[in-house]
């Protein structure tokens, strides 16, 4: 009779497997789910709206439509799961020989002590160099305005062929790429430990949240408008005002911010908690972003100055733009979970690390002020400011919820009101104002995110 098999046991504390991966991996990975979770949420939709309009016949048939893709979204998400088996020496109470599942037998050549776990593939969150991806994010912009540039001079069935061709993968890497190039400096610049698995399960909640906030904007609040009176959706219109200025920042800030809180197990410090609210801030840009690059390209003959500028605007700003708003959701949080956890804010100590450097040529101790100032500056780039120098970061949810809602309202608000105050110039004085204010954006975007991650580095971990 064969012996039995030891039962699997909890694995040690601290024990984490990592499997071989490339760079690349996470990307197209998650460029196949953003796609999936399109239409999931396209059909969700559906669903509602059937509802709402009391169609039961559509949404019966979406919700059929919906369950296999929800089937196959939990598949794909599923954890990759390892048996590991581990014989460590032991003279005392040890065996040569141990009964393994499936009727196979371990030999060892001293006496072991016999174990069993089940555990999840661990590996780091390792992405391809930021320069890279906007490298080939800047290369993929500037072949798809030269092959949709023809469209716009000639309606020859060929170049019609050349843009169509050109199209699809302008698209997939148009609306992708920024968001991975931002996910792949905050990964760096962070410096926190952070797994391949828990990387992606902050990109993906980013995602999910776009579902709620899809639903109020383009249904709840619509209809609250409906029912005050208000019925035009147009541009240039008082209910298009209110959507991006009032339903567009709080539904989506307070959304990006549930989802941050679902994380809350990963929060295990302010510093942690902001990584959390970027990369759901980006995950959240990452299906948007999806839907507008798109329809960029549905621009007929103007396609390749509709998608060039949509690309490169929403790449430098809207993204980041949704990333910082959500990252001062995410610390506050953080901070937040911390006093609850027991973690006085007195106890939590800021980073004060002091840097003991050593002359690479020398050898010799570098002990002044001014030339460790120097080489702080150096080691953490361009971003470093000295802790008495930095600004100080939301501690409290009441605090950076409305902060996020606030710069996203800002953002929303003033590209409308331009718009509007320019609606009834010349069409080329309404593209240079938009233009124009758009730069002035980006650049107070920059500024201010500058200020933002500077702080971040101080922040405890």
């Amino acid at each position: 009779m064969q012996a039995m098999v030891a039962p699997l046991t909890p694995p040690p504390k601290g024990l984490a497997l990592a499997s071989k991966s490339t760079t690349w991996s996470v990307i197209w990975r998650m460029l196949g789910i953003v796609l999936l979770l399109y239409v999931i949420t396209q059909v969700a939709i559906l669903v509602l709206y059937g509802m709402i309009e009391g169609d039961s016949a559509l949404s019966i048939c979406a919700m059929i439509f919906l369950v296999p893709l929800l089937l196959l979204f939990t598949y794909v998400r599923r954890p990759k799961i390892t048996h590991v088996v581990m014989a460590a020496p032991d003279s005392t109470d040890g065996a040569l020989q141990h009964s393994l599942p499936d009727s196979r037998m371990l030999f060892t050549p001293v006496p072991t002590r016999f174990s069993h776990h089940l555990i999840r593939d661990s590996p780091p969150l390792e992405m391809p160099p930021t320069s890279t991806l906007w490298t080939v994010f800047c290369i993929t912009v500037l072949a798809a305005f030269l092959g949709l540039l023809p469209v716009m001079l000639s309606d020859e069935p060929i170049w019609i062929l050349l843009a169509v061709l050109v199209g699809v993968p302008a698209w997939l890497f148009g609306f992708s790429l920024p968001v991975h190039a931002w996910w792949a400096f905050s990964t760096r610049h962070f410096q926190l430990m952070t797994t391949k698995r828990d990387g992606e399960q902050m990109l993906v909640a980013g995602m999910l949240s776009t579902i709620p906030a899809i639903v109020i904007n383009s249904l709840l609040f619509p209809l609250m408008l409906l029912m005050i009176g208000i019925e035009s959706m147009e541009p240039g219109s008082l209910g298009e005002f209110l959507i991006l200025t009032i339903s567009a920042p709080v539904g989506e800030e307070l959304c990006k911010a549930a989802f941050v809180l679902s994380l809350y197990k990963l929060i295990d410090s302010p510093k942690r908690g902001f990584q959390i609210g970027f990369s759901v801030g980006l995950g959240f840009a990452l299906l948007e972003n999806l839907q507008y690059i798109m329809l960029s390209l549905g621009g007929g003959e103007y396609a390749a100055i509709s998608y060039s500028m949509t690309t490169v605007i929403r790449g430098i700003g809207s993204i980041p733009g949704h990333a910082f708003w959500t990252g001062l959701s995410g610390v506050s949080i953080g901070w937040y979970l911390c006093t609850k956890r027991g973690i006085s804010s007195g106890k939590i100590q800021n980073d004060d690390t002091q840097w003991v450097v050593f002359d690479g040529d020398t050898g010799q101790l570098v002990n002044t002020q001014r030339e460790l100032t120097n080489i702080g500056r150096t080691v953490r780039g361009w971003l470093y400011k000295p802790y008495d120098k930095v600004w100080s970061l939301p501690r409290s949810p009441l605090i950076g919820i409305p902060l996020a809602i606030f710069g996203h309202a800002a953002w929303n608000g003033s590209s409308w009101l331009v718009s509007w105050l320019f609606s009834e110039t010349d069409i080329v004085v309404q593209f240079l104002a938009s233009i124009t204010w758009i730069i002035v954006m980006v650049v107070g975007l920059w500024i201010i995110g500058r200020e933002i991650l500077a702080a971040v580095m101080h922040l405890p971990s």
